[in-house]
């Protein structure tokens, strides 16, 4: 165990676990160990989205408007690393884990929690039900898609390797 004071979402962040202790507001599980924070899940989401240009709130508004989503919003923290985040339940609940999309191996429900296994073989059960952790896993596919079409696709966009465009 690890306290850190600041703390930033790396490719290494597989979830931010909210904690209910006297100090530490959240335990961010990682491919390297676990470490414990002073500060919130969305603070900590907050303030990785800023190093990488933008705000949650503003990511959180850009994901709203383009996808008609109002709830349980998916973050992408930082795209161009790869780093997406979604909240397993609502983010103002106490059994609110925000898992990071690349490290989910695979999902099952038991009973009325999932067990979620992460790519390193490690895994965590959240109190949602399979279907919830689907469709947020699903949401947070077409976001990832979309960014990805508009940067593959677009007019605008020159190939590096060459010298003329797409």
């Amino acid at each position: 165990m690890q306290k850190k004071n600041n703390f930033l979402i790396t490719r290494k962040t597989k979830a931010i676990v909210v904690k209910d202790s006297a100090y530490y507001r959240s335990a961010i599980l990682e491919s390297n160990g676990e470490h414990y924070s002073i500060h919130s899940a969305e603070k900590i989401l907050d303030y990785s989205c800023l190093l990488s240009g933008a705000t949650l709130s503003g990511r959180r508004t850009a994901v709203k408007s383009a996808f008609n989503i109002n709830n349980k919003i998916p973050v992408p923290v930082n795209p161009g690393q790869a780093i997406y985040m979604m909240p397993t339940c609502s983010t103002k609940s106490k059994d609110c884990v925000w898992l990071s999309y690349y490290h989910i191996d695979f999902y099952e429900g038991r009973g009325n929690t999932t067990y979620i296994t992460f790519m390193d073989g490690s895994g965590l059960f959240v109190n949602a039900s399979e279907n919830s952790i689907d469709m947020q896993h699903k949401r947070t596919s077409q976001i990832i898609a979309r960014q990805n079409r508009i940067v593959l696709f677009s007019r605008n966009y020159r190939d590096p390797f060459s010298n003329r465009p797409f």
